[in-house]
């Protein structure tokens, strides 16, 4: 069962990464964040097709795609998630240099064995810009829409917490039955589902 939900997370996750690679090209005359959106979606969609690969094949699997996926493609969306939810309308050269702070902001993490918390930080601030982003009135996104986005995205960040709580038996055991790429594919979802609902309510 575990493995069936692995893979499905991973699906999740590739094909929200192609579709956000499709919908959020970084042409000029697109929003700035349209670029890191792309960027992000590009190192997600190289780490589930790879992770997938190895149902298939013998491979092992490249630690630096877990790494970039995990711990820079999802604090970048977060800072995107938060930049439409402020109305911050950053250049893409500006993305360039968050990019770059989210890479420092990993190296710290890393060097003091935080890195789980940057995940869960990253997963609770989507979900409260997702938040502010849909259920403002002054957006015009429909509320169920808005509900059912913001729930998927709580549900990811649930079990992204549960990972990262791995002295605690109780949530050691719930993890074991909810795999982290079914959370990251469930929160990918949510993020690209905001983005989409955001774009679509100011046409």
């Amino acid at each position: 069962m575990s493995l069936m939900l692995t893979i499905t997370g991973q699906l999740l996750m590739l094909i929200t990464a192609a579709w956000m690679l499709k919908t959020w090209p970084p042409k000029d005359e697109k929003p700035g964040w349209f670029s890191a959106a792309f960027c992000s979606g590009l190192l997600i969609a190289s780490f589930a097709a790879s992770r997938l690969l190895t149902h298939i094949i013998e491979l092992t699997p490249m630690f630096w795609f877990e790494q970039l996926a995990f711990y820079a493609a999802y604090p970048l969306l977060s800072f995107v998630l938060l930049a439409l939810a402020f109305n911050i309308d950053w250049p893409k050269e500006a993305w360039g240099r968050i990019l770059l702070g989210v890479c420092g902001i990993y190296w710290l993490c890393q060097q003091t064995q935080n890195l789980s918390y940057l995940l869960v930080a990253s997963a609770v601030i989507s979900s409260l810009a997702i938040a502010k982003l849909l259920l403002n009135k002054a957006a015009g996104v429909c509320i169920k829409q808005a509900n059912l986005t913001l729930s998927v995205a709580t549900l990811g960040s649930l079990i992204i917490i549960l990972h990262s709580l791995t002295g605690n038996p109780i949530a050691a055991e719930l993890a074991e039955k909810w795999p982290m790429e079914l959370a990251l594919g469930l929160l990918l979802v949510a993020i690209n589902r905001g983005l989409f609902l955001q774009q679509t309510s100011q046409a």
